[in-house]
């Protein structure tokens, strides 16, 4: 999903850089590549190196990168406020004066492209999701770590019991 909410916030903003003549916001095709490069290596190495310390640094990363960039700012940060909550209150019937002090232009547009702006809050629905199975990785993963201490210490328990 993380891949997911990259790609789509690519997608995003070339599109807003083109038809805003903004193309300044390709920057995050950048950084979402970037970002995709990255996940996917600390993923590779994950799955190959699970049960040792460079493992646990790789599914720290994994962890740290889905959730500053897919979950942090792409979905609550770009999808949550500058879309859901910019749409929201346009579209109940804000003041200009007050859509302009929460979103400035030229870094804002107000709300008229229809798959700019449903793009735009889609990467809130995506990053939702994506914090979801990002929250059960990380707690799946602590279990996982927690057993295998608690093997190894019962292991280190039985070894000292037997040498008495």
């Amino acid at each position: 999903m993380a891949l997911a909410a990259l790609l789509l916030t690519s997608m995003h903003h070339a599109y807003g850089a083109y038809i805003y003549d903004t193309p300044w916001r390709l920057h995050v095709v950048l950084v979402s590549g970037l970002a995709a490069v990255a996940l996917i290596g600390s993923l590779r190495v994950l799955r190959r190196r699970s049960a040792d310390v460079v493992g646990e640094i790789a599914s720290w990363v994994f962890a740290a990168i889905v959730f500053i960039l897919p979950v942090a700012g792409i979905g609550v940060f770009e999808g949550g406020y500058n879309h859901a909550v910019k749409d929201a209150l346009y579209f109940s019937g804000a003041s200009l004066r007050v859509m302009y002090r929460l979103f400035p232009p030229p870094a804002y547009e107000l709300p008229n492209d229809a798959f700019f702006e449903i793009t735009g809050v889609q990467q809130l629905a995506v990053a939702v999701v994506t914090g979801y199975y990002l929250y059960f990785l990380v707690r799946n993963r602590w279990r996982q770590r927690g057993a295998l201490s608690l093997g190894l210490e019962s292991q280190h328990h039985s070894s000292l019991m037997r040498h008495r």
